[in-house]
């Protein structure tokens, strides 16, 4: 293998039969991806956009045309998935689209070039690093996305230190993955390291475990590129021993693991999980391995320390290694200390251990509160394996938790109930915390509603407590276990609570959920988690193709699968668990456009 920096990869030599991307029943050699890439800059090249933006499901097609895109001196704007929010969003910032969009919008829309269109003749050039490489939507932990231009030094100067770190480990291993390429921590990880290494990706990212360990039956050489939600939910029953051995590396990132996560995981895979700390702002920071070592160490060139205060953030030689965590990197493009938002106790320049966010601060009834804190008296609770607090407004403003538990938790809530176990975590949190700012809400999941990078966002949270409640209007909506979205589609696990309000008189001899509740329930969720993706509930105009074959009690776990095409006004729905069918059909509206 030739070595090869980020700017060099369609410069730098490699065998034109060494394979750069599969979909696992074809490959695409060296020859047909330059074969491609130019294909693509054919296209670009006339085109008179500098910012065009971005969704393709198929990251050996996105490899392909982002490097066109750095030949042709454009830049793409990664959309991190396809609903008509994002690509509103898109608008103010790029001048056309390319890929897998279905929303309205008044932007150009550049078609994929056919297998046999023309190709570029003018030859590769090494891209100069001040290029405007990629623009990425981030909020950070909060806020409105806003787009963050990263230049490809930035980039280039990440994926060597990964290379430089991790090459001997990976060797010419598969790269596959369970995150999509959209956002930065797949974009770096499952396109651009590989490609720098000269060692195939996968086209396409497993969405469940079956999905990874299909792989290990043609490959035996394999990396895997995943987050904490996929390595806290690995079933003991699945067929561990075949695929044993066929993992070079299991990386992770976008969240810490929790130790018993990656001490099981690292014992299913048989390699320790390397985890990876860092953000869009700042790139890569840190690794560690929690089955060697617990302690975060940095990447090569980053020092890190604790700052005074806000007043002093930054300034060498404070005596507290405990405290809001800042940087010095190379990745940043400057050499300023910069504030991670962590908590952090810091044992050296190179190793640390994080401790949580920097405080969030509410006032609950008048009082200030730190949500961190309580989260951290939560988790010290033999009980709780993580808990995230969240603020909710309506008519007073009041607390309410989230949390998963550990196994002596599961059994303690089912030994003694709900209402007696979240007693007794409100006991807990007294010693700490006056009784004004107490939570008055809880919700136990089996986990946390994850977005597309494996993120627990606030609004997410949020869903699981609906606006009416048990005390005033009765409880109308089911607990929710575990979301996942995908484009138009939407996987829920839910949880159909005794305390329903539809279970008071239906039916007298036993408690039935009204089927008329399941159709309300299919809209209701379409509309929070598709947002303007689903039409407005004024232009709705008939049911089709309902049934409802078995009866949904109290107690029961469904999952709720929620299918939109959006062309034609049409959701579909669909209630089950496993091969028990519960209800399904299709609600139609009036499709946007339609006469």
């Amino acid at each position: 293998m030739t070595e090869c920096s980020l700017s060099t990869v369609m410069t730098c030599y490699q065998e034109p039969s060494a394979v750069v991307t599969t979909d696992g029943r074809s490959a695409q050699d060296r020859t047909a991806f330059e074969r491609r890439v130019r294909q693509w800059m054919a296209v670009l090249a006339p085109h008179p956009a500098r910012v065009f933006g971005v969704y393709l499901d198929d990251a050996g097609e996105f490899a392909a045309l982002l490097m066109a895109l750095w030949q042709c001196g454009r830049t793409p704007l990664l959309a991190g998935d396809n609903l008509p929010a994002t690509v509103a969003r898109l608008e103010g910032h790029a001048s056309a689209l390319i890929g897998n969009f279905t929303a309205p919008t008044a932007l150009a829309r550049i078609a994929e070039p056919e297998p046999g269109a023309p190709e570029a003749s003018t030859p590769f050039i090494a891209i100069p690093r001040h290029h405007a490489a990629v623009i990425v939507l981030t909020s950070g932990s909060t806020g409105e996305p806003r787009p963050v231009t990263m230049h490809l030094a930035q980039l280039e100067d990440e994926v060597a230190m990964h290379e430089a770190q991790w090459h001997d480990v990976a060797g010419q291993a598969l790269v596959i993955g369970t995150v999509t390429h959209q956002h930065v921590y797949g974009l770096i990880w499952r396109v651009l390291w590989p490609l720098v290494g000269q060692r195939p990706l996968a086209c396409h990212y497993s969405h469940y475990l079956e999905d990874v360990l299909a792989w290990t039956q043609e490959y035996r050489d394999l990396v895997l590129v995943t987050t904490p939600s996929h390595l806290g939910r690995l079933p003991a029953q699945a067929d561990w021993s075949s695929a044993r051995g066929a993992w070079r590396m299991v990386v992770s990132s976008t969240a810490p693991l929790s130790m018993s996560d990656s001490l099981t995981a690292g014992e299913r895979f048989g390699v320790a999980v390397t985890e990876i700390f860092g953000s869009s702002e700042t790139g890569g920071i840190a690794w560690r391995q929690q089955q060697r070592d617990p302690v975060w160490q940095t990447l090569p060139g980053i020092t890190v320390q604790v700052a005074h205060d806000d007043d002093s953030a930054g300034v060498e030689g404070n005596g507290n290694n405990e405290g809001p965590l800042v940087i010095r990197s190379p990745l940043l493009g400057h050499d300023n200390w910069f504030a991670t938002g962590d908590q952090a106790r810091v044992e050296s320049g190179e190793r640390f251990t994080l401790l949580g966010r920097v405080d969030r601060i509410a006032k609950i009834e008048g009082k200030r509160v730190s949500l961190t804190a309580m989260e951290q008296c939560l988790q010290d609770h033999a009980w709780i394996r993580e808990a995230r607090v969240v603020v909710l407004g309506g008519h007073r403003t009041r607390c309410a938790v989230v949390a998963t538990l550990t196994d002596p938790g599961m059994e303690a809530l089912d030994q003694v109930g709900r209402r007696a176990f979240s007693g007794a975590l409100r006991d807990w949190l007294t010693s700490v915390f006056e009784a004004p700012v107490l939570p008055r809400h809880w919700r136990f999941p089996d986990e946390f509603p994850r977005n597309a990078q494996g993120k627990v966002p606030q609004d997410l949270l949020a869903e699981l407590f609906p606006t009416d409640t048990p005390v005033r209007t009765g409880l109308h909506l089911p607990e929710v276990l575990a979301s996942h979205v995908e484009g138009s589609e939407v996987t829920l696990r839910i949880r159909v609570q005794q305390e329903l309000a539809y279970f008071q008189g239906h039916f007298p001899e036993v408690s039935v959920l009204p089927g008329v509740v399941q159709v309300q329930w299919a809209e209701h969720f379409a509309r929070s988690l598709l947002g303007d993706q689903l039409p407005p509930r004024a232009s709705f105009r008939r049911m089709e193709v309902v049934k409802f074959q078995q009866l949904i009690q109290p107690g029961q776990e469904v999952t709720v699968l929620l299918s939109l095409d959006q062309a034609r006004g049409r959701l579909g729905f669909r209630f089950h668990d496993g091969d028990i069918g519960f209800s399904s059909g299709r609600l139609v509206f009036v499709a946007e456009g339609a006469q």
